[in-house]
């Protein structure tokens, strides 16, 4: 049972070592910009290796429309039949100089027989052939749309991460301004404690209030390795990136173009066609096809054995046209009728996505003045804020001022700072939500 216990612990130790490891070996990056980010992004991204798929796939799908309007095709047939026992037949005698009326068994054919058949055809006039050419192009816009659609979404979510990161570092800074006037204040408290001046009350205070400021630098760092390893997982884990962006670029920043992106409408538009063009393919699937047939052969007949020496070849070939034609079933009928209610759906759906595209970037362009709008406020209740946190640690020092007054004002201040920050990354988030909508 010990020998088990040490076993478990020993190959923990191992799995513990090699994670270690691996971790270690990651690649630190520093990135300076969301856009150098989403460079590596794409480079390293596996949605945009599946994309390239897709693509191909889509093209491969079109050049088979393509090749099968004209349907080629050469069916290759090889028998080679062993007639154990042939089938007798009775004749009239006469015909070999017996008497009339009498009949004489005869037996007919060959035991061996090989047959090779080659059957060349292709179709002249296939218009359900023709419109699936259409289909497959706009199946092939309809690829490129959708992919573009993932990687807008991927982008958006690139762009919150990156601003969440460049948020939480800017607060982290915030938290360690306030840490060190929140330990220079518990050193005054200390020291006036000391003196006997003040209760043990507020040495236990002002220690509280320094600990509380330590626990949310903890948790800020916890959540900047979280939203790293998002960034990181983006880039499939090839670097542990390093984000160093200064927000005070974004301070007042210069408004960005107005939102115009489409994506969505234009994808919705080609499901649309994309829809009406199978409901064109299977009518079309009633009307006749023109082909053209052929067939060679060759035959080889024996008593003996397959293709012995002494045996008989017999070639015999013929072209020609064939004309088919399916009549409607009622499957295929309900398909057609099924596939119109779809189309139905899709253009009360096409004109919902217009208007929603349409409040979306009136939307992306509200949320970006209202970002501008909060910062400002914000900016300004902070340097009050700050400016009152001076007057009470003025006030404190000459005794004038208790010291829940002076915390509570530090606090204040914080916040408020804390605010500052976050509404700056959000003019950054929601400016570059609007280049990124416009890219695609």
């Amino acid at each position: 049972m010990r020998m088990k216990i040490l076993y478990s612990i020993a190959f923990s130790i191992i799995l513990i070592s090699i994670k270690v490891t691996q971790v270690s070996a990651q690649q630190r990056k520093t990135y300076t910009s969301l856009s150098e980010v989403w460079q590596d992004v794409k480079h390293s991204n596996t949605s945009f290796k599946n994309a390239a798929i897709q693509n191909d796939l889509a093209i491969l799908t079109n050049k088979t429309a393509l090749g099968n309007v004209l349907n080629p095709r050469i069916p290759l047939a090889m028998t080679m039949i062993d007639n154990t026992r042939l089938q007798n037949n009775f004749i009239p005698a006469e015909i070999f100089g017996g008497p009339a009326g009498t009949f004489r068994e005869v037996t007919f054919g060959q035991q061996y027989n090989a047959l090779l058949s080659l059957q060349p055809q292709f179709d002249i006039f296939n218009l359900s052939a023709i419109s699936q050419i259409k289909s497959a192009k706009i199946n092939q816009q309809l690829t490129e749309s959708q992919n573009l659609l993932n990687e807008l979404n991927l982008h958006e979510s690139v762009n919150a991460t990156y601003w969440n990161i460049i948020s939480l570092k800017n607060q982290k800074e915030v938290l360690t301004k306030n840490i060190a006037i929140a330990t220079q204040i518990k050193t005054i408290v200390n020291d006036r404690y000391k003196e006997g001046i003040i209760r043990k009350q507020d040495v236990n205070e002002a220690e509280v209030n320094l600990i509380t400021l330590q626990d949310k630098l903890q948790q800020l760092e916890y959540n900047i390795s979280l939203q790293e390893n998002v960034l990181s997982l983006f880039l499939e884990n090839k670097w542990k990136p390093e984000v160093i962006e200064d927000l005070n670029n974004y301070v007042m920043d210069n408004a960005p173009i107005p939102a115009s992106g489409k994506v969505y409408y234009n994808n919705a538009t080609l499901q649309s066609k994309m829809l009406h063009q199978d409901i064109k393919v299977l009518r079309h699937q009633y009307y006749p096809t023109l082909s053209f047939t052929s067939s060679l052969n060759w035959q080889n007949l024996s008593n003996d054995f397959f293709f012995a020496n002494n045996s008989s070849g017999i070639h015999y070939n013929f072209i020609g046209l064939k004309v088919g034609w399916d009549l409607p079933t009622v499957q295929r009928l309900s398909s057609i009728k099924s596939k119109q209610y779809q189309l139905e759906t899709l253009a009360n759906n096409e004109l919902h996505i217009k208007n929603e595209t349409e409040s979306k970037n009136t939307q992306l362009a509200t949320e970006y003045e209202k970002a501008q709008k909060q910062w400002s406020n914000f900016k300004a209740i902070s340097d009050l804020k700050e400016d009152t946190y001076q007057k009470n640690l003025n006030q404190y020092n000459e005794n004038i001022l208790p010291l829940d007054r002076l915390l509570t004002s530090q606090n204040d201040m914080l916040y408020s700072q804390l605010n500052v920050v976050v509404a700056l990354a959000n003019i950054a988030y929601a400016k570059y939500r609007i280049i990124i909508q416009n890219q695609y």
